[in-house]
């Protein structure tokens, strides 16, 4: 009697450990389990070391430029869409999981702006990752991505998706990982004057005061905005930027930390990591 008291037991208590780990994995691995489960080196698990295959599932990868051409290598600091897709027939719900790493297992990270089924997660390791904010009814997920700079080399994307038919345990569930690798583009030539060398932006790590200054002419309509590790935005200012003459952002009240500046001034658009350190 007491054996069978116990294994009933040991049973309940590994229904409510798979429930509580199938929550978990809804919201996300990294979110929810400080994990990285995209088939990355150094990560131990996939998507599909729980999901299975009982859906075939296919997932990719996209990287579009902003005519949204796919493309195969990346303009040192250029901004891109970031896509992933998973595709299997009668699923009901879908969760993804990316991150992005250079030739030595690096974090490059540069993920901003994420759609409203997305999320961004940085973890202790350095490495960001945009998952899945909810097991998501959209198959597709996109976030933008802020090519590195100049010398970085290959960059490659590593993915883990899953297909979920949504009844709360992984049966019949299905899962799969992709890669897709950039290299560099060395060969594009700056003909005319852009932000990133019109603007310099300053200090950084910065304390209470952020300048932005402008070394060419005036620059007009501009817009600065910083976003923090999450892909939130938390401060917006409109600028008109005179000739080296430095606009003065207040960013006291900013929690320190990693934040990433996107100034904008009609079609021109650059970002750069900005350290903020307030206490």
């Amino acid at each position: 009697m007491k054996k069978t008291l116990l294994s009933i037991f040991t049973i309940s208590i590994s229904i409510v450990a798979l429930q509580l780990l199938l929550t978990s994995s809804s919201q996300g691995r990294a979110n929810a389990a400080n994990s990285g489960n995209t088939g990355a080196p150094s990560e131990s698990t996939t998507c599909r070391s729980c999901h299975g295959s009982g859906f075939s599932t296919t997932v990719s990868i996209v990287i579009r430029d902003s005519s949204r051409t796919p493309v195969s290598s990346y303009v040192p600091g250029a901004i891109y869409d970031a896509e992933f897709t998973v595709n299997a027939t009668r699923a009901q719900r879908y969760g993804f999981q990316m991150v992005s790493l250079d030739s030595r297992n690096a974090p490059v990270n540069g993920f901003t702006t994420p759609a409203a089924n997305t999320r961004l997660v940085t973890l202790g390791t350095g490495r960001q990752y945009a998952e899945h904010a909810g097991a998501s009814v959209s198959n597709i997920f996109s976030v933008k991505w802020t090519a590195p700079a100049s010398g970085t080399g290959n960059v490659t994307f590593y993915g883990g998706g899953a297909a979920v038919n949504n009844n709360r345990n992984t049966g019949g569930d299905g899962g799969n990982t992709t890669t897709l690798s950039l290299t560099e583009n060395t060969t594009v030539g700056i003909t005319e004057p852009t932000l990133s060398n019109e603007l310099l932006i300053y200090p950084n790590p910065t304390r209470n005061v952020l300048n932005i200054e402008n070394t060419s002419n005036l620059i007009k309509n501009t817009t600065a905005e910083l976003y923090d590790v999450q892909g939130k935005r938390v401060f917006l200012k409109n600028l008109n930027l005179l000739q080296h003459n430095a606009e003065k952002l207040n960013v006291s009240e900013l929690n320190s930390g990693y934040y990433v500046l996107r100034v904008s001034s009609g079609a021109e658009q650059m970002e750069l990591k900005i350290m903020i350190q307030n206490d």
